[in-house]
């Protein structure tokens, strides 16, 4: 064995020496790596163990009526938001006891008062990460408890941040007009979504702040720009709407009413100024509290007023008749010959009774709803004139109304119509409308000409009270002379005061107005059997409109005319917003006081009149009333909505009757009545 040397030993200690040489300088280099090549990506995953991100909601603007009466207003609440890192006892330093587990303990607590599921909760908890939101705008009551909780329990990791909740003042009250916002503060229907960019504020965004040991500093909240811990709350908005609270509210208990009355799937209610296009009121079934809209069927959100389209029935009638008007083919005396039913093509087209009334005027043919004359104005007219004044009356196309979701109706082809459809599209068939758009149209005649765009947004002011946007009468076009307006408006006012619309009458007041009955539409074509829509639509006073409106029932059971279950809707309501907002009647002979009015008005669920109802059954036939006690008149009324044949022995009050009652007839039946 060869002996040691000392040249060994420096051999070695070189050997060392470099050895210690080469890790120092990985030392540096790794030094130097992470402190200048990957220094912001370290950089950021410290800041992501000791911070998250989340951003606060401000106030929306507020929505009130025209008068400023607060429909949606924002209110500020707490948000309950974890930090699932900092629920642990060891956190706390042995301030409390590490030996529960703070976790579970939370989850069962708090579980029941969140309505959340406790073993989903404590998979939160237990899951990381250093900030989840776990329920958003509590209610006051439901936070105290949640602060009860946190505080006698010493629980970790649990925190409010304060945030606005959007909340409705009036619940239901034009619900689908306000529309509602999403937990994000987007507004989702509605004016809320209509306007979301004006009503909704800037969001703040705070980073949650913890220091080495998982604990919050400064509360938790800094905000990234001026370290403030609550923002200043921003001015916002104020949008008005054209609404009268006051007749909104009478609207909506008379739609509550009908529904409850007539058990309809749906329905719709518009009160419009006929000479400026402001929508006073506006309803629609079935509906909603938006405060906790996720509770409600998606179908209660849509606005029937401006979305549903159907078949309107006779209350297209007098439009037609203004097209005749303007064309000269008729003026309000001009005879036609009602043989009870027409043929056109391969289709007959009958009456209510199919014996007609002879040689009646025009007047008479609106008055009485007569579609054997209407079929023969129609045909007169022709295909291509009919589209072009329906498109020039607002037909086919959206009326422009600040609100979303508004659909477009539909219209023939002109090219594509055949006779029989010409002669069904004279009587209010085979054109598809909406509430809004019959209304619209009808108030171009009240108003003597002026077809408007209906507006809901009054007026849009800032903080500073200066108008942002106001809303204003715009004419889209004349589509009538005034001329042709006062000689429909005449005809219109008989149909109330002597025809088929009797029902719509108030006492010392003049109304002009028109039923409608018409088969509902079946969604693979066609019609639905049993199935009608029931319409009417009005103003008043006829000489110098004030008010008009529309009221439109989807399918109601048992009576389903215009004249039974519309146009008293339209009386009631009116009745009373007459008399509150002091307009005065034409004839005060008779006249009741404002509390009977009222009385007969809104409570008149409660107080039914005894007259006997043509009832539709479900398949398709109709139950005969018992007509006895009642004038010829009204059988004679009740028989033609139903269109059965009357034929009558004497004259005065019914006693007896063929068919019995409660006897199922089909349509076209002829029933025999004794007057005396």
């Amino acid at each position: 064995m060869r002996k040691f040397t000392l040249n060994d030993g420096r051999i070695r200690f070189g050997w060392m020496c470099m050895l210690l040489l080469a890790v120092f300088a990985g030392v540096i280099v790794r030094l130097g790596w992470l402190q200048i090549v990957r220094a912001d990506d370290l950089r950021k995953q410290s800041e992501n163990q000791l911070t998250a991100d989340l951003t606060q909601k401000h106030p929306r603007g507020r929505i009130v009526d025209r008068d400023g009466e607060e429909l949606a207003v924002s209110i500020m609440t707490g948000s309950l938001y974890v930090d699932p890192e900092g629920m642990s006892d060891d956190s706390l330093a042995g301030k409390a006891r590490p030996q529960r587990d703070a976790r579970r303990i939370a989850a069962d607590l708090l579980a029941p008062v969140l309505k959340m599921d406790k073993e989903r909760l404590y998979k939160t908890f237990t899951g990381g990460g250093r900030f989840v939101w776990l329920k958003r705008t509590m209610d006051p009551k439901e936070k105290e408890q949640v602060r009860k909780i946190i505080k006698e329990n010493k629980l970790p990791g649990l925190h409010f941040l304060e945030e606005s909740k959007r909340y409705y003042t009036k619940k239901r009250t034009a619900a689908q007009i306000l529309g509602f916002i999403g937990t994000d503060d987007v507004g989702l229907s509605g004016i809320e979504y209509q306007l979301n960019d004006i009503l909704k504020g800037k969001d703040t965004k705070y980073s949650l702040m913890v220091d080495a040991a998982g604990q919050q500093i400064l509360g938790g909240l800094t905000s990234d720009k001026d370290q403030s811990v609550q923002k200043k709350q921003e001015q916002l908005p104020t949008v008005y709407l054209t609404l009268d609270s006051k007749m909104q509210y009478v609207l909506e208990d008379a739609m509550d009413d009908a529904i409850a009355r007539t058990h309809a799937k749906g329905a719709a209610a518009i009160i419009m100024d006929p000479y400026t296009g402001e929508i006073l009121g506006m309803a629609s079934r079935p509906t909603f509290d938006p405060n906790s809209f996720h509770k409600y069927s998606q179908e209660s959100w849509n606005n029937k007023a401006v979305s549903m389209i159907y078949e309107p029935g006779s209350v297209f009638k007098p439009i037609v008749g203004c097209m005749g008007l303007t064309e000269g083919i008729i003026s309000p005396n001009t005879i036609f010959n009602d043989a009870g039913s027409i043929r056109i093509a391969d289709r007959i087209i009958h009456n209510w009774d199919g014996e007609g009334l002879g040689y009646v005027p025009f007047s008479t043919i609106i008055k009485f709803s007569i579609n054997t004359g209407m079929v023969q104005l129609g045909m007169s007219l022709g295909a291509d004139r009919l589209i072009s004044y329906a498109k020039k009356f607002g037909f086919g196309s959206p009326t422009g109304i600040d609100l979303p979701g508004e659909e477009n109706g539909i219209l023939y082809d002109p090219k594509m119509m055949y006779e029989p459809d010409v002669a069904t599209m004279a009587i209010g068939q085979g054109i598809a409308v909406t509430p809004i758009q019959v209304l619209r149209a009808i108030c171009a005649i009240a108003n003597g000409g002026e077809l408007l765009k209906p507006y809901i947004i009054k007026k849009i002011v800032a903080p500073d009270g200066s108008v942002i946007q106001e809303g204003q009468k715009q004419v889209v076009r004349n589509v009538i002379t005034p001329e042709v307006a006062a000689q429909m408006r005449s005809m219109m006012e008989k149909v109330v005061s002597e025809g088929g619309g009797k029902t719509a009458a108030i006492k010392g007041y003049r109304i002009a107005g028109k039923t409608g009955t018409a088969e509902k539409l079946a969604e693979g074509g066609g019609y639905a059997a049993g199935k009608y829509i029931a319409s009417f639509v009005g103003f008043v006073p006829a000489d110098k409109p004030k008010y008009a409106m529309l009221v439109m029932l989807d399918t109601p059971q048992g009576a389903f005319y215009g004249s039974q279950v519309s146009a008293p809707i339209f009386r009631d309501t009116l009745q009373q917003i007459l008399v509150a907002k002091g307009i005065q009647p034409t004839n005060r002979e008779g006249l009741p006081s404002f509390d009977m009015m009222n009385d007969a008005g809104s409570k008149a669920k409660n107080k039914p009149k005894k007259l006997p109802q043509v009832l539709l059954l479900p398949n398709g036939k109709m139950k005969l009333p018992d007509f006895k006690g009642i004038d010829m008149r009204y059988t004679a009324e009740l028989l033609q909505q139903g269109h059965l044949r009357l034929k009558p022995y004497g004259s005065g009050i019914a006693y007896q009757q063929r068919p019995a009652p409660d006897t199922e007839v089909t349509e076209g039946t002829t029933v025999e009545v004794w007057f005396k």
